[in-house]
């Protein structure tokens, strides 16, 4: 009924976290952010069918958002300026952006949680996703019945529902080490609503590419992807209300 691998490696990548945030070391966090963008960004370029996108080129944009220590702002502006490019050139094919949209920002914004909020506020956030999504992973296949979404026709609403339950009891104790437990409470419910709204729409790119994993890295899960879409756009709701 439950996937060996895929919980073998789940506990492998929460073991992995655990060590990274202990450690909470500039260095290794930036390389990290940049092996994370690289390998992301080469799973868009294959999901979105694009030829041109430099992967190269976003990790520069990465290298300058980091030394400005403005990362969404500049990743943003450097998406302004190939869109501006690609529009001078007349392209028709606007869809060499997307790879810079996404996963380049949400990534972006990520590391700016890192940087504006310290390692506890990251650690917080990606404990909240884990358990949005392991709860409705088992909540889902103990006593799921009701699909959640055509865009997922796995997911079930007891799921979902469940997942998020299960985020905002996990993200409310870790929350209350250094916040009340009423802003606890509810950053914990609406970051995990905003990582089902991430995991939906990396769903919807897939569906749109014709695939079902993003790539076959991790084993059980799928792609890097596959992995970090929760937790990339649930990242936009913790910058907001922390």
């Amino acid at each position: 009924m439950f996937s060996k691998t895929r919980i073998a490696s789940a506990i492998i990548m929460i073991v992995a976290v655990l060590v990274i945030a202990l450690l909470d070391n500039f260095f290794i966090n930036f390389i990290l952010f940049g092996i994370l963008l690289f390998l992301a960004f080469n799973e868009a370029k294959a999901m979105f069918k694009t030829k041109y996108a430099s992967v190269f080129l976003a990790l520069g944009v990465f290298i300058i958002a980091v030394i400005l220590d403005k990362p969404f702002y500049v990743g943003l502006a450097g998406v302004i300026l190939i869109l501006g490019y690609l529009v001078y050139k007349k392209s028709d094919n606007l869809n060499e952006l997307m790879p810079y949209i996404y996963p380049t920002l949400p990534i972006l914004m990520l590391y700016q949680v890192l940087s504006y909020e310290g390692m506890f506020v990251l650690f917080w956030l990606i404990a909240i996703v884990v358990a949005c999504d392991s709860g409705a992973y088992f909540i889902g296949k103990l006593i799921g019945e009701r699909a959640f979404s055509p865009t997922s026709p796995n997911k079930t609403l007891e799921g979902v529902v469940g997942g998020i339950v299960c985020a905002g009891i996990l993200g409310t104790i870790i929350g209350t080490f250094e916040f009340s437990v009423v802003k606890s409470i509810y950053i914990s419910l609406v970051v995990a609503i905003f990582a089902v709204i991430g995991d939906l729409l990396e769903s919807y790119f897939k569906r749109q590419a014709g695939i079902k994993d993003s790539g076959n890295l991790i084993p059980g899960h799928g792609g890097i992807l596959d992995r970090i879409d929760a937790i990339m756009i649930a990242a936009f709701a913790m910058a907001a209300l922390v």
